[in-house]
């Protein structure tokens, strides 16, 4: 009884657990989409990666286990991808027509493949210190006392040449040249016709600029005052037949006239207008060299025009606005007016440097800065500030 009754709860179990393999595979198939398969072989699939995914093999039927079993559809050909966190369904096929089948399905984790650790990029090699230098004593700066200026030396060109004790024919003679004497000039009287030069017997003595060829630095060399006027004994040379020579300058112009002051009030700064003119034109490109003797400072002009440049120093007695260029040109100006004709200018107030009572000297150079005409000197005064105006010529 009891073997009985153990057998057919054995078989009981046995149905049962048929059973529910049975409704298992029946509810698989009745949730999946039925789909046409068609009989194939098909070699292992090879896998690629496919991004950080999971990725199924392409299912496949083993022909010789199942014969007349085949796969449709797109999970008959098709490798399935599983993103990490999908939820969606593994698509297994079956064979057509239903019935239990038995399939394996492959599931390949595609791994990252590690990146190797960044390589460090070596920098400059690391520099060995140079051993620290004990300083010695700090070495004396050299006092600058700038390039001295070649001395300014004559040659006499003609023929016994006469040497005086003054800058005349009023002053006795001294000594005779001959031609290709050189002598070294310490000296120039105002008009720059004379040369004072050392030594002749053991003595400064004077030469005509006409009897000589000058060169090196002529505006260094400075200006002889206080001159003493020729011994009352002095015999003047006798007339010659022949016709006086006309007077010529040692340099291409020279000044016209005397120096003009105006006064200019309130302004500290030194200013001067020149005209630079054959006698009748304006002459261009020619220029201005001032010098400050007490500091030795030197400056140039800008270069100078063709045309007349007219300030106004005091205007018509009747008070209208005076038309310039036409009155202050014109031979007979309105009564009062009183115009000031240049045709180059400098003023210190550019170069901000106070008047002070000093000596300045103003030479005429062309646009090389080559001297033209003899230094002028003019004294000046803080206290009685002028403006100067200055005529330089190249006419006899």
């Amino acid at each position: 009884m009891h073997k009985r009754t153990l057998a057919v709860l054995l078989g009981t179990i046995l149905l049962l657990a048929v059973g529910s393999i049975g409704c298992a595979v029946t509810q698989l198939a009745t949730r999946q989409s039925a789909v046409t398969v068609t009989p194939t072989r098909t070699p292992r699939p090879t896998w690629t990666r496919a991004g950080d995914v999971f990725q199924v093999a392409t299912p496949t039927i083993d022909a010789t286990r199942f014969p007349g079993a085949a796969l449709t559809g797109v999970a008959a050909s098709t490798a399935q991808v599983i993103s990490p966190g999908q939820s969606g369904p593994i698509f297994v096929p079956v064979p057509q027509g239903g019935g239990v089948s038995v399939q394996t399905v492959v599931v390949v984790i595609v791994t990252a493949t590690p990146q190797p650790p960044p390589t460090s990029t070596p920098g400059p090699p690391t520099m060995t210190p140079l051993p620290t230098e004990t300083p010695g004593p700090p070495t004396a700066t050299p006092t600058n006392t700038g390039t001295p200026l070649p001395p300014v030396t004559v040659r006499v060109k003609v023929d016994k040449a006469n040497v005086r004790q003054g800058p005349s024919q009023l002053y006795p003679v001294v000594a005779k040249l001959d031609a290709g004497t050189n002598v070294t000039v310490v000296g120039r009287n105002r008009n720059g016709d004379w040369w004072k030069v050392c030594c002749v017997n053991g003595q400064d003595v004077w030469i005509a600029d006409s009897v000589v060829d000058v060169s090196g630095p002529l505006w260094a060399v400075a200006e002889v005052i206080n001159i003493p006027p020729p011994p009352p004994t002095a015999i003047p040379p006798p007339p010659t037949a022949t016709r006086a020579p006309t007077p010529t300058f040692a340099w291409p112009f020279h000044v016209e006239g005397a120096v003009r002051e105006y006064a200019n009030p309130g302004n500290n700064y030194f200013r001067v207008d020149a005209v630079i003119y054959n006698g009748a034109t304006p002459l261009y490109s020619y220029k201005l060299r001032i010098c400050k003797t007490s500091t030795g400072q030197e400056w140039s002009s800008v270069g100078s025009q063709t045309s007349w440049m007219w300030y106004v120093l005091h205007g018509r007695d009747d008070g209208k606005d005076v038309n310039v260029p036409v009155e202050c040109a014109s031979a007979t100006p309105p009564k009062g007016l009183i115009c000031l004709k240049s045709n180059v200018k400098w003023d210190s107030n550019g170069v901000q440097v106070p008047l002070d009572d000093d000596v300045w000297e103003v030479t005429a150079t062309d646009g090389a800065g080559k001297p033209v005409s003899t230094p002028i000197r003019i004294t000046t005064s803080a206290a009685n500030p002028k403006w100067y105006h200055i005529i330089f010529t190249s006419r006899p």
